[in-house]
């Protein structure tokens, strides 16, 4: 299994990615102004979104070949994630029969502010094939993910609705952690999805 370097947020605001996304996979997310809310009430780059929204699969995949039919639509899911598209985000994973397009749901009620579905959603999916690496990943900016034995969506749930509601001390890190989560689970279904 490849091993992943550690990050560094000082030195960039720009979504890390493995080599070898396409190129305008790579356009869009080295667009700075990505994943800087943990509840979004508007979209970070509405031409991103448009853009994201109109590409064709062999744009997103620069003509690789999608191995897995089922699970390539979360590729187009996450980028609208990441523009902030929360809705369009949701309503296109919970289209999908998998634990993967589960967990991308509760990332998006988690970002709506609807903690409750976050949960429900966190609980469905139990545990997947990225906690590992994302806990570790993780832990290198959280001293609060550090002491668990495994990446903990609950935990995450619950320090971003402490801060919804007035905990602001954690904020900094919280958009770290969600940066992290989104890069791993990204890259994962990409792997999972695309010829690589």
């Amino acid at each position: 299994m490849r091993k992943f370097p550690r990050m560094s947020w000082r030195d960039s605001d720009r979504i890390d990615r493995m080599p070898g996304y396409s190129p305008f996979i790579d356009g869009i997310l080295s667009n700075t102004s990505l994943l800087k809310r943990l509840r979004p009430s508007e979209l970070a780059d509405p031409v991103a979104t448009i853009r994201v929204r109109e590409s064709t699969d062999s744009q997103l995949t620069n003509e690789r070949a999608i191995t897995n039919e089922k699970l390539f639509p979360l590729v187009r899911v996450a980028l609208l994630y990441a523009t902030d598209a929360i809705d369009e985000s949701y309503r296109m994973a919970s289209q999908i029969s998998d634990d993967t397009a589960v967990y991308w749901c509760g990332m998006s009620h988690r970002r709506a502010g609807d903690f409750f579905n976050a949960r429900s959603c966190f609980r469905r999916v139990g545990t997947h094939p990225v906690f590992e690496l994302l806990h570790s990943r993780a832990s290198a900016v959280s001293a609060d993910v550090a002491k668990q034995w495994a990446w903990d969506p609950y935990l995450f749930v619950g320090m971003c609705e402490q801060e919804k509601f007035g905990d602001n001390k954690h904020s900094t890190e919280l958009i770290k952690l969600q940066r992290i989560e989104f890069e791993t689970m990204f890259d994962y279904i990409w792997r999972k999805s695309v010829a690589l």
